[in-house]
């Protein structure tokens, strides 16, 4: 940075040296063009400094929203603990059908614990295949606390205040999409449940949906006792996030 030092004088502005005076101007003329650019470089740095506190701070957020999240990439992890049927996870997809000697429809049950939450994912029926649907469930002395289940012609949410008990708090007649995956999202806040799906929302109340979920799972329908050949039913793209 150049320097100036203005010389101090008795004598009026009139009687100072024409050089002397342009010397006076153009050191003047430095140090304000030399503030203002001090001026916009502080202001940079602090607009620069909100932008990246603002960046860590989305990161931060989005990273503490999901709380689980399944790739179906790989073979399941030992936290999906128990089943019926025949289950296989490759390549992004989670597929069920129905085997083995209980002739039931294909069942999947994860390990995990929440209360209120946002649950989202796609689901998919094969050839035969009739229905999908998710269950949060208790303890094992509790058993099911609640579950959607969407077949091809009707939305179901069923509640269970008691072991061996259920409660239909829904039951509505809709066609399925013409589509190959369906989205599903479910809001669980207190003792309501919302569930968004083809575009429309549903509301339903139960003491048993504030409980706290200590497993959940994947099941339905997947087209009978012929297993695989008559058809399957198939689960992606599955998260958890907390609720805000």
């Amino acid at each position: 940075l150049l320097t100036c030092q203005i010389r101090t004088a008795r004598y009026s502005i009139h009687s100072i040296p024409d050089n002397e005076n342009k010397e006076k101007h153009s050191c003047l003329g430095l140090q304000r063009s030399q503030a203002l650019i001090q001026s916009r470089l502080i202001s940079s740095l602090l607009l620069l400094s909100f932008c990246l506190m603002l960046e860590v701070q989305n990161a931060s957020v989005s990273a503490a929203e999901t709380i689980l999240e399944e790739s179906f990439q790989t073979p399941l992890s030992k936290d999906w603990f128990w089943g019926l049927g025949t289950w296989i996870s490759k390549e992004g997809v989670l597929r069920g059908y129905e085997s083995g000697p209980r002739r039931h429809g294909p069942v999947k049950l994860r390990r995990f614990e929440f209360v209120d939450c946002v649950v989202t994912y796609e689901f998919r029926l094969e050839r035969g295949a009739q229905a999908a649907g998710m269950i949060f469930n208790g303890s094992q002395e509790r058993g099911h606390l609640v579950h959607v289940l969407v077949t091809r012609k009707e939305i179901r949410i069923l509640a269970h205040a008691r072991k061996g008990e259920s409660t239909d708090l829904l039951r509505e007649m809709i066609p399925l999409p013409e589509q190959d995956w369906h989205p599903v999202k479910i809001v669980f806040q207190g003792s309501e449940m919302k569930v968004d799906f083809n575009g429309k929302t549903w509301t339903v109340k139960h003491p048993a949906i504030r409980e706290t979920k200590q497993n959940f799972g994947f099941g339905g329908n997947s087209g009978g006792a012929a297993g695989e050949k008559a058809g399957a039913i198939e689960f992606r793209k599955l998260k958890i996030k907390a609720d805000k």
